[in-house]
This record gives C-alpha cells, sequence and structure tokens, in this order.
C-alpha cells in the first residue's frame, strides 16, 4: 500500500492506497478500511501503463490576495478570522494556491494566491483577526 496524506473540508487524513490497476481498490483511512470501486480497473488493464492525460488545472472557489503598491506583499482581501493557515515558508505557491482560510460574517473563505512565488514569510497566525489590508505573506 502507497501511504499519502489528504486534506478534506481542511481536515487532514493519513490514507494508504492499495493497488489501483484493480477494483475494488483498498483504502485505508486513519485506521479504517474501506473498498473502493473504480471505474476501468478491472483485470485485463491491471498492470499496464496508465495512458498519459493533459491536466487542466481548474479555477479554485475563494478570494484572491491583494497586492497594493509593493508586490512582494499579499494582504488580506477582507476582514475576518484566520481559521487555517495553508501557506508555508518557502513554499512555491501558483495562481489560484490556498493561502489560509479566513472566517468572516460566519463564513469560512478561501484566499488564494493572484500570482505566482516564494514564500518569503508568513506574516499570520491561527486565530489571529484581520482587518482588510492586513500582510497575510511576503514573497522573494
Amino acid at each position: 500500500m502507497r501511504r499519502i496524506r489528504l486534506r478534506v473540508n481542511g481536515q487532514w487524513y493519513e490514507v494508504e492506497v492499495g493497488d489501483v490497476y484493480q477494483s475494488p481498490v483498498e483504502v485505508m483511512v486513519d485506521g479504517s478500511l474501506y473498498l473502493v470501486e473504480l471505474e476501468g480497473a478491472t483485470d485485463s488493464v491491471r498492470r499496464q501503463a496508465l495512458p498519459s492525460y493533459q491536466v487542466r488545472k481548474v479555477e479554485q472557489p475563494g478570494l484572491r490576495g491583494i497586492i497594493q503598491g509593493n508586490d512582494k506583499v499579499i494582504r488580506c482581501p477582507l476582514p475576518g478570522k484566520v481559521i487555517a493557515i495553508t501557506a508555508t515558508k518557502g513554499q512555491e505557491m501558483e495562481p489560484g494556491d490556498e493561502i489560509c482560510v479566513l472566517e468572516s460574517m460566519k463564513m469560512e473563505q478561501s484566499v488564494r494566491m493572484a500570482q505566482r512565488g516564494l514564500v518569503k514569510s508568513v506574516k499570520i497566525k491561527r486565530n489571529q483577526n484581520l482587518n482588510t489590508g492586513a500582510p497575510l505573506l511576503e514573497l522573494q
């Protein structure tokens, strides 16, 4: 089994995945075993090379961080409380990558990158209250 870490709705899970060339696939999530059926995974295609696919990045929902004056500082687009921080120091970020999750007006909002960059420092902490324009990240 191959071990991976997945984040679903803000919650991280340790997942072990069995042979994806057979169906059902054994999937172990936090110690519980599940059998998952995959379409097209039959014994006749088992162990064959996967076809190559061209992956298109899908636009993710969420607000984009604000860039004001200094394009190296990504700022908060709305007031709110920091619920989760996804970005880490030294991480290469692409447009659409999640920076953090804010709670604003009893709703959770994902704040995402508007540009590409390498994170020099993260300027926020969990449970911190932010105003519009507060620095979130500094890029190199």
